[in-house]
């Protein structure tokens, strides 16, 4: 299975968890990237994920259980 997941966050004071997470997670992420939002104070953070449908659940509720942050996410 392949997702794509998003992450908006208005300060990047939570991409070190984000990070930590990804980081157990690196075997299935394929690719990610960060960007500041245009016009605003806020973060950007989208990875592609490949792997078992499990995973890919596990880790958004993982990134969901952190506070004052956005998800998004769309499997295929």
């Amino acid at each position: 299975m392949i997702g794509t997941i998003t992450v908006i966050m208005k300060n990047n004071k939570k991409a070190f968890e984000i990070n930590e997470i990804l980081h157990k997670n690196a075997e299935n992420i394929l690719g990610r990237m960060g960007l500041p939002k245009p016009k605003s104070t806020g973060f950007i953070l989208s990875f592609v994920f490949n792997g078992e449908e499990e995973a890919f659940g596990n880790l958004i509720k993982e990134i969901e259980n952190i506070s004052d942050i956005r998800v998004g996410y769309c499997k295929i």
